[in-house]
């Protein structure tokens, strides 16, 4: 075999730093570039502080960019997308990166927000004190605040937002403490997160005009942000079942009614894992969320995960065995 020619070396290793290919380069000596049989997803070295779970996919990256943009001005922002996809995580890795701690809580209909603003609180002497809630914390503090389903948010709590939302001269007001205003912090940035109106998500709907002009920006989350197949691996650690659930998730997202997340997919891979038999595992964890869509699940189920359910299971491997025997 002869060497590598040195200028067929050097227009290899010009495509590789052109980014070509985030698969590491394999050359033979006739010179031919291959892909490796098997290798882990590349993270990019800017976002390596998020979770060794989760490997942001090219979409994933993207957006962490955008945000990281927003939130270095300050620019208050809204993420829209389907549960599940990965959109607090990604929140938490861009707060790590630009060096900002976190903080958030869930929106519900007859939420009290005085935890969140502050309340007063009486003292073992008889008096009364005034103690900030987390909200007011972070707003004083220059903290980054995760508003999970903001379209859930009470009118009292919308209300109250719209003065810190504003771009300029943002401001917080206390009456309940009998603080006319408290200081904002420049590095204070509010990241709001919603459901898609509609599409199975009750109690979600449209936010009005007035709400959504104080956003800066607003990122739509069409797609898992996370590498999957990366996620399952690392939480399964079986290759074949990550792929195997990779693929059912292909499948069922081919209808926007079965369109399961990245957390559905966690979910289920952990039980089969567990030893559950993976058409009873489909049928617990992915099946009840999907209410008129039960058959076409459990028929891509079958499809995907006949074997490895005979593998995992072995009395109901025997079953099928002694079943299929008898009706020969």
């Amino acid at each position: 075999m002869s060497p590598i020619e040195e200028s067929r070396l050097t227009e290899l290793l010009k495509t590789l730093n052109e980014g070509e290919s985030s698969q590491p380069l394999v050359v033979d000596n006739s010179g031919t570039r291959k892909s490796p049989s098997k290798s882990g997803v590349k993270r990019s070295k800017k976002w390596a502080s998020a979770p060794s779970w989760f490997a942001p996919s090219k979409f994933g990256e993207q957006v962490a960019n955008e945000l990281e943009l927003f939130v270095k001005s300050s620019t208050p922002t809204m993420l829209v997308g389907g549960t599940g996809l990965g959109k607090t995580v990604l929140t938490d890795m861009v707060a790590r990166s630009v060096g900002r701690g976190s903080v958030g809580f869930n929106c519900y209909a007859g939420m009290d927000i005085a935890s969140l603003v502050g309340l007063w609180r009486p003292k073992g002497d008889g008096t009364i004190v005034w103690e900030h809630g987390v909200l007011t914390r972070a707003i004083i503090d220059g903290w980054i605040v995760r508003i999970e389903e903001y379209t859930r948010a009470t009118p009292e709590l919308k209300s109250k937002m719209f003065g810190i939302l504003d771009t300029k001269g943002r401001y917080w007001a206390l009456p309940e403490g009998g603080i006319d205003q408290v200081p904002v912090h420049e590095d204070f940035c509010l990241i709001a997160s919603a459901n898609p109106a509609g599409n199975g998500y009750i109690g979600t709907m449209r936010e009005d005009k007035a709400s959504m002009s104080r956003f800066g920006g607003v990122i739509e989350i069409n797609e898992p942000l996370a590498d999957e197949k990366q996620a399952m691996l690392n939480s399964t650690n079986d290759e074949d079942l990550s792929e195997r659930i990779v693929r059912f998730a292909q499948l069922l997202r081919r209808d926007p009614l079965t369109y399961i997340s990245t957390r559905d997919m966690y979910y289920l891979g952990q039980t089969i894992k567990a030893g559950m038999d993976a058409k009873r595992a489909v049928e617990v964890t992915i099946t009840p969320k999907f209410e008129g869509s039960e058959t076409a699940i459990i028929t891509h189920a079958r499809s995907v995960f006949e074997e490895l359910g005979k593998d995992i299971n072995i009395n109901s491997s025997v079953a099928d065995a002694i079943k299929k025997e008898r009706s020969e």
